[in-house]
């Protein structure tokens, strides 16, 4: 299999992907064997066959192919019309999101799990009621879930972190 790697520039490179292999290949040259279409995906894993070329073949023969989106790389020294490039890629070619963070917080009442930036703020009365716009002044915040109002307990990754914060306060105070 071979990398192609499709950039569209237009104040924003995006980056696109595809992995070209033998059916593909075939798909986007008929008229080749086997033998042909090894030799082909060799030149063009090599460099010996042109990217703009291959393109070429691949619109003349109706071919489609599917790019995944790599990412979008922001600029502001082009100005201009619109322009689509190819290059060869490799293993570096293709990138991925990073996994959405590990909740820390997890509802005591309904099944909401998620981080401490997404509970609710509760603003407490000294008396422990909910504070209101007309008090001038609250005691103290709690947090809780943001779907039912209900108490929010730590995660397991959620007392970890906890853990890790104490020892890096602590190694603080202690310089």
């Amino acid at each position: 299999m071979v990398t192609l790697v499709k950039h569209e520039w237009h104040s924003v490179d995006s980056q696109f992907a595809y992995e070209l292999d033998l059916d593909k290949l075939a798909e986007i040259y008929p008229d080749l064997d086997e033998s042909e279409l090894e030799q082909r995906l060799s030149e063009i894993e090599s460099g010996d066959f042109d990217i703009d070329q291959l393109i070429e073949d691949v619109w003349e023969n109706d071919v489609e192919i599917d790019w995944e989106r790599q990412y979008d790389d922001m600029y502001t020294d082009r100005k201009g019309g619109y322009e689509v490039t190819y290059e060869l890629g490799d293993d570096d070619s293709w990138h991925s999101d990073p996994p959405p963070p590990e909740p820390t917080h997890k509802c005591t009442r309904c099944r909401w799990q998620g981080n401490k930036y997404e509970t609710r703020t509760l603003y407490l009365n000294e008396d422990g009621s909910e504070h209101t716009d007309d008090d001038l002044e609250f005691h103290s915040t709690k947090d809780v879930c943001p779907m039912c109002d209900s108490d929010v307990d730590l995660t397991a990754h959620g007392h970890e972190q906890e853990e890790r914060m104490k020892k890096l306060y602590e190694e603080i105070d202690d310089e």
